[in-house]
């Protein structure tokens, strides 16, 4: 796991990747459940590594055709 520049893994809620996003908590529950997000379970929470989200988003990206 990667560190921000304080040391510490950045950590995002479902809410926070809802907004990141642009999207439903709902959808980010359901791209969680069918394990198309990587998360993190704490406890009895669910959190997601900030750097996967936006590597993620990365994978999702369509060229353009010239």
């Amino acid at each position: 796991m990667e560190t921000n520049d304080k040391g510490e893994i950045e950590l995002l809620t479902v809410k926070e990747v809802a907004k990141l996003l642009r999207l439903s908590e709902s959808k980010v529950r359901d791209l969680q459940c069918t394990r198309r997000l990587p998360f993190i379970k704490v406890g009895g929470a669910v959190r997601f590594e900030k750097r996967e989200i936006i590597e993620y988003l990365k994978r999702k990206k369509v060229a353009a055709i010239l």
